[in-house]
């Protein structure tokens, strides 16, 4: 099977250092990650809370198939929840370099990138879904894209939940029913949104 189109790996790390290592620590983590494919590594500062852990983001576009980077990166999937985390055994273990304390990973593959983000206001398209719900023409904000995981990855097309003005439930609406309005607006506080292959969001400090 071809791989598809669009793949990303995506990583929260948590690394003991102080700020100051902060550039040399991006660095670090970049060169770890490159053997496994095209990498950006973000340092996102201190974690508010826990001020001796920097935070960093990493989005790794493999050569092959997520779940292959992932495993080769030492993951493992648990049916019930996903990939798991990792966290520096009490008897010592290492991640990536020494300094990292914890590590999140997810996934996405489909047939193209998200066109949107969440945040990003939306007008909802005429369609038979669009019109069953009372949207078309409506203006409505993107909470986080999502796919259909049964569908082979490299056929997977993104739908999104959207929040309604004065409506505290959201809807699904696929992404050829909204057009871009070139605003945004700010959802979740400061988290930001990633997505797994099985069509999981997951909230990750930092934008």
């Amino acid at each position: 099977m071809s791989a598809a189109p669009y793949r990303l790996v995506w990583l929260a790390l948590w690394v003991e250092a102080s700020p100051r290592e902060e550039a040399a620590l991006t660095e670090s983590l970049r060169e770890a990650l490159a053997p496994h494919g095209d990498v950006v590594v973000h340092g996102r500062g201190p974690v508010p809370r826990t001020p001796d852990l920097l935070h960093f983001e990493a989005e790794l576009t493999p050569r092959g198939s997520t779940s292959d980077c992932l495993k080769a990166l030492g993951f493992t999937w648990e049916e019930d929840y996903g990939w798991n985390e990792w966290e520096r055994p009490v008897d010592g273990g290492v991640f990536l370099c020494p300094a990292v304390y914890g590590a999140q990973a997810g996934e996405a593959e489909a047939a193209a990138a998200p066109q949107f983000e969440t945040g990003d206001v939306v007008r909802v398209r005429d369609s038979p879904q669009a019109r069953e719900l009372g949207l078309v023409g409506a203006e409505v904000t993107v909470g986080h894209p999502d796919y259909d995981a049964s569908v082979a990855p490299a056929h997977r097309t993104w739908r999104y939940s959207v929040h309604i003005e004065g409506q505290d439930e959201t809807e699904d609406l696929d992404e050829r029913d909204l057009q871009p309005t070139g605003r945004r607006v700010r959802l979740y506080g400061d988290e930001r949104i990633s997505v797994s292959a099985d069509g999981v969001a997951a909230r990750a400090p930092g934008t």
